[in-house]
């Protein structure tokens, strides 16, 4: 107590400072020696008084000057000092600034490599995998292409000889059927020369004959052939497929569509396949998605840890200017403990990003290796059906193939028979045409030469009977005399025949025997054409057979007309010849005893 009672006391304090600053003077102007020297004038002596007012100097004694001198002094003294220690705490601060941010610089570029060499890490062993996985897969395909290559040229040998060796046989069933057809059609031209021939002679004999040009003009020259029979056209028309074609067509058809099925279903498991697939690189897209979080995460801390150091810095300029106010002890301290702070903080942070990565990391390796095998396991089982199934389609698509080339060359061939029947449908078409004409020009020959036969001999009978024709005289022809009566010969050959129904001709009823009203026979000279077509042997029908019983007279030859009705003068007359003109303006001359011959009396 008495220490602090003496430290207060002023009395004893002025003293001591007095004398310290006295000792402190001496110190620095010299000794007492040179006292006398030392004390410059007062200021009392510049004494100045104004004109208006009084300017008077303040009366200060020496004392009081020295005290000042040495106060200005000491303060000069105080400024330099405080100007060195500012000098000195701007380049304190300046280095520890320099050291920090050269330190901090150092541990952010050291995490920014380290970081980086771990993305490289990951990227690397994300490229080394898919590598690995196109690799594999590259391999299994070329596996795959050899396999079916290997398959393919195995098999083709022997297809190439099958498909020869029934191109051979189709090529000898197809020479047989040509040869067939061009026999036949040599046929047709041997029986088309033979009809030719005959044509020739009916025409050399046509010629030879003469007739005169009324009986000429009175008969028909031409006579209309029969059509061909439509049993005969039926014959010859093509027929249809065989059964054992048509059953193995539908066993081929019925094959077809269990392969397509088959294809059908093996197509969907190939989408299923597919489907798969993508579901796989659905979840290798995944796995990226979340590398590039993880990317994401990484520049996410080093945001923050810009932020911290941005924190940091704001913290040290605050700290800063603390230490400006605060003594070199409390910077110091400060600025231990700043560091100290930063550097917990800094190694908090990355122990805290290392825990994190490596965290991150080993549950990434967990999922990726789990992932991995998962996707290996569905591989291999992936890969085990497309083997089998690219076995089974590889037999099936050969077998598909096989089938497929059949039925084309099955269809080609069934293509070029139905050709080659249509071009022998219209071949014997056309040859029946031209038997037709033929046979139509031959019977009319016939006709018109058994027409002229017979003329002439009516033409001899008439002769005595001194009937001419208006050709002759036109004028008028009257009989001289009648003659006798006698029996003559037909004119024409009673060709007895059933008239149809619908075209039943005109009967004139005689009433020239006995008044019995029997009916006058309709004696028609024609001939019917035999029927034409394959099979039909144009020499073996008799030339002189007419027309059969039992057949009928076509709808599209004309009738010959009825002979003229005769005039009954007087009832004596019943047995002698009666000379009767007709509407044609000639004489015909008609006997009861030429009615009585007919084809079978002949």
């Amino acid at each position: 107590m008495a220490v602090v009672a003496s430290r207060f006391d002023p009395g004893l304090e002025f003293s001591r400072s007095e004398a310290e600053l006295q000792d402190h003077v001496l110190d620095v102007y010299g000794t007492r020696e040179h006292e006398v020297d030392l004390f410059r004038p007062n200021i009392a002596d510049q004494h100045k008084v104004g004109f208006f007012t009084l300017d008077r100097c303040s009366q200060t004694e020496v004392t009081e000057v020295v005290d000042l001198k040495e106060m200005t002094e000491v303060l000069q003294i105080l400024l330099q000092d405080v100007t060195n220690l500012r000098r000195d705490i701007n380049l304190t601060k300046h280095v520890m600034q320099a050291d920090y941010e050269s330190k901090l610089q150092e541990k952010s570029l050291e995490l920014y490599v380290r970081i980086n060499e771990k993305v490289k890490e990951l990227e690397r062993i994300h490229e080394d995998r898919v590598t690995t996985v196109r690799r594999a897969f590259r391999q299994q395909l070329s596996d795959a292409i050899a396999r079916v290559a290997v398959l393919y040229n195995k098999n083709l040998d022997a297809k190439i000889k099958r498909e020869r060796r029934k191109q051979e046989e189709g090529q000898g069933k197809h020479d047989e059927k040509y040869k067939e057809m061009q026999a036949t059609i040599q046929r047709n031209e041997t029986v088309i020369q033979m009809l030719k021939m005959q044509l020739a002679q009916f025409q050399q004999r046509r010629n030879s004959e003469v007739e005169s040009p009324d009986i000429s003009s009175d008969r028909p020259s031409n006579t209309t052939a029969a059509s061909p029979v439509p049993s005969l056209v039926e014959e010859l028309s093509v027929k249809s497929k065989s059964p054992s074609v048509n059953e193995e067509f539908e066993a081929l058809k019925e094959e077809c569509d269990g392969l397509h099925r088959r294809v059908d279903r093996l197509e969907e498991a190939l989408d299923i396949k597919e489907n798969e697939n993508l579901n796989l690189s659905e979840q290798i897209n995944q796995l990226t998605a979340n590398l590039e979080k993880e990317k994401i995460m990484i520049d996410q801390l080093k945001h923050e840890a810009e932020e911290t150091k941005k924190l940091a810095e704001k913290e040290k300029q605050s700290s800063k200017n603390q230490m400006a106010l605060e003594a070199e002890a409390l910077l110091a301290k400060q600025k231990q403990e700043m560091q100290r702070i930063m550097e917990e903080q800094i190694r908090r942070a990355k122990e805290e990003a290392e825990n994190a990565r490596n965290e991150e990391a080993k549950s990434l390796k967990e999922a990726e290796s789990s992932k991995l095998k998962l996707l290996m396991e569905q591989k291999k089982l992936l890969e085990q059906e497309l083997m089998q199934e690219r076995k089974k389609n590889s037999t099936k698509s050969q077998e598909e193939v096989d089938a497929e080339k059949y039925k084309k060359v099955e269809q080609k061939l069934r293509d070029e028979i139905l050709r080659l029947k249509k071009e022998i449908e219209r071949i014997h078409r056309t040859w029946e045409k031209k038997f037709a004409i033929l046979q139509q020009s031959l019977h009319a020959l016939k006709d018109e030469s058994y027409i002229r036969q017979t003329l002439q001999r009516q033409a001899a009978a008439l002769h005595h009977a001194a009937v001419s024709y208006a050709v002759d005289t036109p004028v008028g022809i009257v009989p001289q005399k009648q003659q006798p009566s006698y029996p003559r010969k037909p004119v024409i050959p009673d060709i007895p025949k059933k008239p149809p129904a619908n075209n039943t001709p005109a009967m004139n009823v005689n009433t020239s025997a006995g008044g019995m009203g029997m009916v006058d026979k309709d004696y028609i000279s024609y001939t019917v054409s035999a029927p034409s077509g394959r099979g039909t042997a144009m020499l073996s029908v008799d030339e002189n057979q007419v027309m059969s019983d039992g057949e009928q007279i076509p709808e599209d030859v004309d009738h010959i007309p009825l002979p003229p009705t005769r005039r009954r003068n007087s009832p004596e007359d019943t047995q002698t010849d009666k000379h009767t003109k007709g509407e044609d303006g000639l004489y015909s001359s008609q006997s009861q005893a030429g009615l009585a011959p007919s084809v079978a009396g002949q």
